[in-house]
């Protein structure tokens, strides 16, 4: 990343560093750097898929409830 004139290297930094952490880049170096068996990777993609279903059930219980008509209007 190149500094401009007049523009805070600070800044900068931090902005390359959100980058990489959006990316996940270290964390793809991390897994791949150790031996995971099939198993554990299958384990964890069902734990990633139930953590994703149970987001998208808790936010559909919240809509339901948010547009459920009131009695007696």
């Amino acid at each position: 990343m190149e500094v401009r004139e007049g523009e805070d290297a600070v800044r900068a930094y931090r902005k390359i560093k959100r980058w990489i952490k959006e990316d996940h880049f270290i964390d793809q170096i991390r897994d791949n750097n150790i031996y995971k068996k099939p198993s554990e990777i299958k384990r964890e993609k069902q734990k990633e898929r139930r953590k994703v279903l149970r987001k998208l059930r808790r936010e559909r219980e919240s809509n339901i409830l948010m547009g459920r008509p009131q009695r007696g209007r």
